[in-house]
């Protein structure tokens, strides 16, 4: 219960990979869907609502740590979880320790919500519609240009007026506009008599919902920014170029400066989701700037302890660290206790395999062996 990343509820597999829901999941969710019902000069339906932030956001979120699963296979590693927590998805992947398989699996959830994104668009377009892809609008609303009669669409929260059997768009005062903003039979039949209403079919209009969403949650993950998508894809490129250490030290260093352009965003908009993320931005930039120095302390010169003990004076008693660095050191420390017990178990059953293969001939071996013999190997070739 001390670790908050561990309130998770098991909800079922995915194609054998464990799906658990963080609690705090459900609590933003609720947050989303009481902000857009709860305002007395809301029109939104309580189902459109419910279904757009809970059950739409979940699914592509699901899909899109699927994609990093699958990278992460394709790679030569195998997923052990994926959680779904308040500011997205975490897919927990063990890949061979080199660049490219790190780059492969941190752009394959990207890749999913550009497929995604394609179909939606696809299906719009054949339907003579183009989709929406300002990330700022109203999801609601929906706004879909046709590009065969020139008008703009909405779902049926929209109100956009044309002239009869035209694409001259009517703008009306601000007081009917203000009349409108509550739909009912007197003003529909209002506007009906003298004008055309651009009204989407429901279907589309959620195709239209699953694009954006998909397209937002693509633009956001490629920020280049650790941890983020994006930030992993540079910081494997960077890796390819130079070594792990500059790349992961320059991925958490970019995540620094653009949760400071989130924070400001936030402040701003007064939006409390991206001041989430740009804080979570910092704690996992600087988790990670202090794991990379603690894996360095471990496997470092120790001469200077021994020189020590040469020395008269005795050496100066060092400073307790504060709170927040005695948990972030600590947690290191568990972090790296777990990676140690894991390839204590990887290289024991290595030998049980060696042994197997000695005995009754390399033949024997099962795929998902042959698959555990290449990561273990690789790994051992990128010490």
């Amino acid at each position: 219960m001390r670790d908050p990343m561990s309130w998770a509820l098991p909800v079922f597999r995915a194609f054998g990979i464990p799906v658990k829901v963080h609690i705090f999941f459900f609590v933003i969710t609720l947050g989303l869907f009481v902000r857009q019902v709860a305002p007395k000069d809301s029109v939104l339906s309580w189902d459109s609502v419910l279904f757009f932030t809970v059950f739409l956001l979940f699914g592509i979120i699901l899909l899109h740590e699927l994609g990093h699963c699958y990278g992460g296979f394709r790679s030569g590693g195998e997923a052990s979880e994926i959680l779904i927590w308040p500011l997205g998805g975490l897919a927990y992947v063990d890949v061979p320790h080199n660049w490219k398989a790190h780059t492969v699996t941190a752009a394959a959830g990207p890749a999913v919500n550009v497929v995604l994104c394609l179909v939606c668009g696809l299906v719009l377009f054949a339907n003579g519609l183009l989709p929406g892809v300002n990330p700022i609008y109203d999801p609601y609303v929906s706004e879909m240009k046709n590009y065969r009669d020139g008008r703009v669409y909405t779902s049926e929260y929209g109100w956009n007026l044309y002239r009869p059997g035209s694409q001259d768009r009517v703008n009306l005062p601000d007081e009917m506009q203000a009349k409108l903003s509550k739909p009912d039979e007197s003003s529909a039949a209002l506007v009906n008599a003298t004008l055309e209403r651009a009204v989407a079919d429901t279907w589309l209009v959620w195709v239209n919902r699953t694009f954006w969403l998909s397209w937002v949650l693509l633009l956001i993950n490629l920020l280049p920014a650790f941890p983020l998508d994006g930030g992993q894809i540079m910081q494997g490129l960077i890796w390819a170029r130079s070594d792990y250490r500059r790349g992961t030290t320059i991925a958490c260093y970019s995540g620094y400066v653009v949760g400071v352009l989130l924070l400001i965003v936030a402040i701003a908009a007064n939006e409390a989701l991206l001041l989430g993320l740009g804080l979570f931005m910092f704690y996992a930039s600087s988790v990670k700037l202090h794991a990379l120095e603690v894996e360095e302390g471990v496997y470092g010169d120790f001469s200077q302890g021994y020189m020590s003990l040469d020395r008269d004076e005795p050496a100066p008693r060092p400073r307790r660290p504060n709170v927040l660095k005695r948990w972030l050191q600590a947690r290191a420390a568990r972090r790296l206790q777990r990676e140690i017990e894991q390839r204590q178990a990887e290289d024991e059953r290595m030998d049980s395999l060696l042994d197997k293969i000695a005995r009754f001939g390399k033949d024997t071996l099962t795929d998902e062996e042959r698959r555990f013999m290449e990561r273990v190997s690789a790994r051992y070739r990128n010490r």
